[in-house]
């Protein structure tokens, strides 16, 4: 298995990470399964001439459902083993429309107006520089193109933000920031995209299996724990915290968005 030297380098950090927890992020049911990716099919406005691209597309999950509308999808993500990952999975479910390409969100390597339909989901939070990745996301959509995105995003109220996006980090060192919807609207807004439809959810996590995913060492797990069991009522009203029976964190939910904008036609 490919290592890295991390360091202080976010995207050297997102390799490592990714290189080392690639197979968990296939099997991932919040990856894989939800209504989140049902609902952004539902609003892609698909053609059987289209050519899409998934963005950072983790265990291909998305790539996979977008390939049974379009002709061809090209699927990018930044470590090579992820990426492979990727495209076993698609291989496996019998995709033949599908290239792959090794590629840096924040420097996408296609052509101006390539794409009818662009698609990142659960990524962005990975990503140092959101900004240059919707500029690359609006560069590379056609006239009239739909982008498609899906993250995890971070309450309005700065106490929850702060909460929401430490557990985060201290769970995976490659995440940056969960945004919030404000800041999304502005990003979208400023790649001169236009919104068209939001929808917020929510997603609960098993505690294990959310540390399990990311190969969170015990000690690290128990402190994280403890963290959270110990928080004020207010945050654990609102992040839902359950616990087991015998006091153990259980679970914990979190907001998501779907965010759906599109290129002007001219």
């Amino acid at each position: 298995m490919a290592s890295f030297n991390s360091g202080n380098d976010p995207k050297a950090r997102v390799q490592d990470y990714f290189s080392r927890t690639a197979e968990s992020y296939v099997t991932s049911f919040s990856h894989k399964e939800g209504s989140d990716l049902k609902r952004l099919i539902e609003l892609g406005e698909w053609q059987p001439d289209f050519l899409a691209l998934d963005v950072a597309t983790g265990g291909g999950h998305t790539a996979l459902a977008v390939a049974r509308h379009v002709a061809h999808v090209i699927v990018t993500d930044l470590t090579p083993r992820m990426l492979e990952k990727a495209r076993e999975n698609l291989l496996s479910h019998g995709v033949t429309n599908a290239t792959f390409k090794v590629a840096d969100a924040e420097h996408l390597p296609f052509p101006d107006g390539t794409f009818d339909r662009v698609t990142c989901r659960i990524a962005p939070h990975h990503f140092p520089n959101v900004f240059q990745f919707m500029h690359e996301v609006a560069c590379v959509l056609k006239p009239g193109g739909i982008f498609l995105l899906i993250d995890c995003m971070a309450p309005s109220d700065p106490k929850l933000d702060r909460f929401d996006n430490q557990i985060e980090i201290w769970r995976d060192s490659s995440h940056v920031r969960s945004l919030t919807y404000v800041e999304w609207e502005q990003l979208v807004t400023e790649a001169r995209l236009t919104i068209e439809h939001v929808e917020f959810f929510r997603k609960t996590h098993d505690f294990d299996d959310w540390t399990r995913r990311s190969q969170m060492p015990a000690e690290e797990k128990v402190a994280l724990e403890r963290f959270i069991l110990e928080s004020d009522a207010e945050t654990q009203r609102y992040f839902e915290i359950q616990r087991k029976a015998d006091g153990h964190l259980a679970s914990f939910t979190n907001d998501y968005l779907l965010v759906k904008s599109r290129k002007a036609a001219f």
